[in-house]
């Protein structure tokens, strides 16, 4: 019977000892209740002691929370309709605030879509749908992520990013957006083509000028060649002429004498 209340003893001082504390990994945290109320909040690794049978300890991780959002639907500053496929990456900043306001993960979620979807919808409604899709994405998605932030916090928990898995059109808008920016890539592409058409025009009458500008060019050197030439045979002719000139008195004055001086031998 001793051995057996002995057993008992030993066994209650265990229970007892063992109920007394608690370990904390590096990846965890936790809050302390005693009889249902919040007494203590542990953020730090360690070994920690509790009221055995009346303290109660809820552990929650350090790790990084992967929470992908419901789809939001929301209306652009130039009145399209887009739909947003968003995802965020939380932690538990505050464990104690968090017990008393969510409790649990899955409750937080609930409460981070209502913030997901207050953010996405105020930030898109001031941009247009080209600033959301090309120019301004980034510049959305961190103001988006400030304000969803903000409301995190009041629930206990830190939302590290948030992005844009996917953006795009409802439906019912495919069509007609499609229809825009075809219409679009047409007028674009008339556009180039008639610059196009302007350019090989200039091109060629550039051409055409430059080949004018030879021509005459080539002309006026030909020109220039003959006259040259002319001006040569001028002179050739001129001094041919007086040459045949002076032969021609030279022939005259011998006949002259032959005739006034008949059988005279005449030197010259």
């Amino acid at each position: 019977m001793k051995k057996y209340l002995a057993a008992i003893g030993v066994l209650f001082v265990f229970l007892l000892f063992s109920g007394s504390f608690y370990l904390l990994r590096a990846d965890e945290q936790g809050v302390v209740l005693r009889l249902g109320k919040v007494v203590a909040s542990r953020t730090e690794a360690g070994l920690y002691f509790k009221l055995p049978f009346l303290d109660q300890l809820t552990r929650y991780s350090k790790k990084l929370i992967e929470y992908d959002a419901e789809l939001v639907a929301v209306v652009t500053s130039d009145k399209k309709n887009l739909v947003f496929d968003t995802f965020a990456i939380f932690t538990i900043s505050d464990p104690e605030l968090f017990y008393r306001r969510v409790r649990t993960v899955a409750s937080v979620q609930q409460r981070l879509d209502d913030a997901v979807y207050s953010a996405v919808r105020v930030i898109s409604g001031r941009l247009t749908l080209d600033e959301l899709v090309k120019d301004k994405r980034q510049q959305a998605v961190e103001q988006s992520l400030a304000i969803a932030r903000e409301q995190a916090n009041e629930y206990g928990v830190h939302i590290h990013s948030l992005a844009y898995k996917r953006v795009f059109l409802p439906q019912d808008n495919e069509q007609a957006v499609y229809r825009s920016m075809q219409a679009e890539r047409n007028r674009v592409a008339g556009q180039l083509r008639a610059e196009g058409q302007a350019e090989a025009i200039t091109r060629r009458s550039l051409a055409d000028r430059k080949d004018v500008e030879m021509i005459a060019e080539a002309r006026r050197k030909a020109e220039e060649i003959k006259g040259q030439g002319d001006s040569i045979a001028q002179e050739t002719l001129s001094k041919a002429t007086s040459d045949a000139k002076e032969l021609y008195l030279f022939i005259k004055t011998m006949d002259f004498y032959q005739e006034v001086l008949p059988g005279t031998p005449v030197l010259l």
